[in-house]
């Protein structure tokens, strides 16, 4: 079933991503990695400040587990789509939102514009959730 291959490429993205930022001071070179992929695509935008404060560090640390963690509930989605539909569903609204406040931070603070990218593929990606679910209904229905 093709929904879940996007399933597992939805959780995956999310676990590749969000990995470097769950380890204590690998987040740094992660940023800085992303700056430079950044500066290679010519997308403009502020420099990332790196936290270097405890607590903030921990809220980069804590978010990766985060992230980490719902790429791995939508793999566990993939086993059983119709069964843990709400699984993407819910993943859907919130890389939906996702974009929507990179798009914030875009506009009022100049971030790096890496960000974009990221949220183009959530966007896709909730699209593309959106899509399968509605065709999954009418099966269902039928």
């Amino acid at each position: 079933m093709r929904f879940r291959r996007v399933l597992i490429f939805s959780g995956l993205f999310n676990i590749v991503l969000a990995a470097p930022l769950m380890v204590p001071e690998l987040y740094r070179s992660y940023l800085a990695l992303l700056w430079k992929l950044n500066g290679v695509l010519s997308l403009g935008g502020q420099e990332p400040i790196v936290p270097s404060g405890g607590i903030t560090a921990l809220f980069v640390n804590t978010a990766g587990i985060d992230l980490v963690l719902i790429g791995l509930f939508v793999l566990y989605s993939a086993g059983k789509p119709l069964s843990h539909r709400f699984i993407p569903t819910f993943n859907a609204a919130a890389r939906f939102a996702f974009a929507g406040v990179i798009l914030y931070y875009v506009i009022v603070y100049d971030i790096a514009r890496i960000v974009m990218l990221i949220g183009f593929v959530d966007i896709l990606i909730s699209g593309v959730f959106a899509w399968y679910l509605i065709l999954l209904r009418k099966v269902r229905s039928s």
